[in-house]
């Protein structure tokens, strides 16, 4: 894990999911200033789902062709744009607009990412990894708002614009200067060839990729997740400000409370998930997300929407790292670019699903129906995990080989 290579990656996400979470709990807000309400609110955070839907599934196919890095970088341009959008916007419909337009950074960059880190990942060590290079993702992700409340006091909306923009140029940079254009396995894999040795197939269409009961389950586990992120995220700066009566910063410090708590556990959860059930862990921490969830919608005050949200990064990373870990063992069977963007994809989907149908919820009930709505579909979906993932390995033991894998992944930097 110190080689280049993953170093590069894990700062580049940390960095630029810093700058998206930046204005993602703020834009609801921003745009209700604007004059949005109802389902326009759901819109303006769930919308690059939408583009995430049907661009996630083949950039991470076409990743594993032509190599992982062209993607990413391209993709933090893409929110480059969007930032500069956003900054410029004169009514919420420009703000939607941007942010459909950032949907197409979104699939560039995180499902390509994390396939290139399932490349590196020894076998039998994937918890451990996918949960090392998860801290990246969430504490960035948990950060992010607490700055964005700080700019947003001090200096107002536009500081946070021109913060995001900033950090999406400097994670480029470092991608562009330090990350190879192909990982150890893709080079393993075009030398094999060329040698005229027979790999593995990894191009498999989305339609056989989806026959492995296990490849559909973490689809269907990305889908869930994200239906409860639409939901929450959609409304959750919503119901802390107008519900609770919380400040700009109180707001983000209640954010990057479940996200830095999730990424601090994500090492050691991960190592659990290399020793332990995957599917009891997911399950498990799926069934604690939903109703802890469930409960923000009944909170009283500022302090017990702290202590849920602090239990639900926990919770969330018990799941989210035992996914991931059989994400990996799928990809080596499917191709790690065509998983990674299958569950893209199923994010884009949840995520639309959960912006527009708890904001139905919101428009017909009220604004704490949202998080009811959210625990109750991620619940329903736990059955089904466990059925398509019945009887399947969802681990592979650590061996030489493993240990070998992961000596070339440290000498690859």
């Amino acid at each position: 894990m110190r080689s280049r290579p993953f170093v590069a990656l894990y700062v580049a996400v940390f960095v630029a999911t810093m700058g998206i979470s930046m204005v993602s709990p703020l834009l609801p807000v921003y745009a209700e200033e604007l004059g949005a309400t109802g389902i326009w609110l759901g819109l303006t955070f769930s919308v690059f789902a939408i583009v995430q839907t049907f661009v996630g599934p083949f950039a991470g196919r076409l990743s594993d062709r032509y190599g992982r890095k062209p993607f990413i970088v391209a993709g933090l341009l893409v929110y480059l744009v969007a930032a500069l959008g956003y900054l410029t916007a004169q009514s919420f419909y420009q703000v939607i607009a941007f942010r459909a337009f950032s949907g197409l950074g979104t699939s560039l960059i995180f499902s390509v990412a994390r396939a290139y880190v399932g490349d590196l990942t020894p076998r039998g060590q994937e918890g451990k990894w996918l949960g090392v290079f998860a801290t990246a993702d969430i504490v960035g992700f948990g950060t992010g708002p607490l700055v964005a409340g700080v700019l947003r006091e001090v200096l107002g909306f536009r500081s946070v614009f021109i913060a995001m923009a900033s950090m999406m140029a400097l994670s480029a940079l470092v991608l562009t200067m330090w990350l190879p254009r192909h990982s150890p396995a893709e080079l393993e894999r075009r030398a094999t060839r060329r040698a005229g040795g027979t790999v593995e197939r990894t191009d498999r269409s989305f339609r056989e990729a989806l026959s492995d009961r296990v490849v559909l389950a973490v689809t269907l586990h990305a889908g869930m997740v994200a239906v409860a992120a639409g939901a929450s995220l959609s409304f959750l700066a919503l119901r802390l400000e107008q519900g609770i009566g919380a400040t700009p910063i109180m707001i983000g410090i209640a954010f990057a409370t479940q996200d830095i708590t999730g990424g601090l556990a994500q090492p050691i959860l991960g190592r659990i998930a290399d020793r332990r059930d995957r599917r009891v862990l997911v399950a498990g921490g799926l069934a604690a997300y939903a109703a802890l969830l469930a409960s923000l919608g009944i909170v009283p005050n500022y302090g017990a929407a702290v202590a849920v949200l602090l239990a639900m990064g926990a919770t969330s990373s018990l799941s989210m790292v035992s996914a991931g870990a059989i994400q990996v063992v799928a990809g080596r069977r499917a191709g790690m670019g065509t998983v990674l963007g299958l569950s893209s994809a199923s994010n884009g989907i949840g995520i639309v699903a959960g912006s527009l149908l708890s904001g139905a919820v919101v428009s017909l009930f009220a604004l704490e129906g949202a998080f009811f709505f959210g625990g109750a579909i991620m619940a329903a979906g736990i059955p089904a995990f466990l059925w398509l993932t019945r009887g399947a390995a969802v681990a592979e033991p650590v061996n030489a080989a493993g240990r070998v894998g992961e000596a070339e992944a440290e000498a690859a930097g």
